[in-house]
């Protein structure tokens, strides 16, 4: 077969945009991953509750709104999470990022799904990483202090404990429908930072 053929095949495939979401329960390790991965893929790494963070920092109309869901352990209305996503995602023209803590919600899902198809840069793969509450509270307590996000105002017991409940009541739903759509990639979480980013590249290689 003529190899300039497969050359171009090649850079045609190296030039297809890689759209992915990270998700899974809170202290699972997803932020490391994303970074990670957008370090390999060079890829913009947009982390959800960053954002949301960021904007109560600069007391925005939408920071200042979110606080009040955030600070309680509840969930921002959807509404004003697409707000801030979208407007960082069109900055990208909507390509070439992984977005690390969202979809929390099947309809969330349903909706970027549908919006970025919509705008002809479809969604490459939404990654999930599995841990359980146990194994999450062994490594909160091995890790201590140094283990929390000191910048987060949500971080008590309690709030941690009703982020792992709505993850619990939510992740099923998600999984499903993506999995229908032939775009969710299981990851096992309770491993070292680097086989589980070993086994995120090859799933990655394999569907981009």
């Amino acid at each position: 077969m003529d190899k300039g053929f497969l050359n171009k095949i090649d850079n045609m495939n190296s030039n297809k945009n890689l759209n992915l979401f990270i998700i899974g329960p809170s202290g699972c390790g997803k932020t490391t991953q994303a970074k990670l991965i957008a370090e390999k893929y060079n890829l913009t790494h947009i982390s959800m509750g960053q954002l949301l963070r960021d904007e109560m920092a600069k007391k925005s109309g939408f920071g200042i709104e979110a606080k009040g869901y955030i600070d309680n352990g509840k969930l921002v209305p959807d509404d004003l999470v697409f707000d801030v996503l979208i407007s960082h995602l069109k900055s990208l023209e909507y390509k070439n990022f992984i977005v690390d803590g969202f979809p929390r919600i099947l309809n969330q899902g349903r909706i970027i799904e549908f919006f970025l198809r919509k705008n002809n840069s479809p969604l490459t793969a939404l990654i999930h990483l599995t841990l359980s509450f146990k194994q999450i509270s062994k490594r909160r307590t091995k890790a201590g202090d140094e283990f929390q996000d000191q910048n987060r105002s949500d971080n008590s017991p309690a709030q941690i404990a009703n982020r792992q409940a709505f993850y619990d009541d939510n992740i099923e739903g998600i999984r499903d429908y993506f999995v229908g759509k032939g775009k969710f990639i299981d990851i096992n979480g309770n491993r070292p930072i680097e086989p589980i980013f070993e086994d995120i590249v090859k799933a990655i290689e394999k569907i981009k």
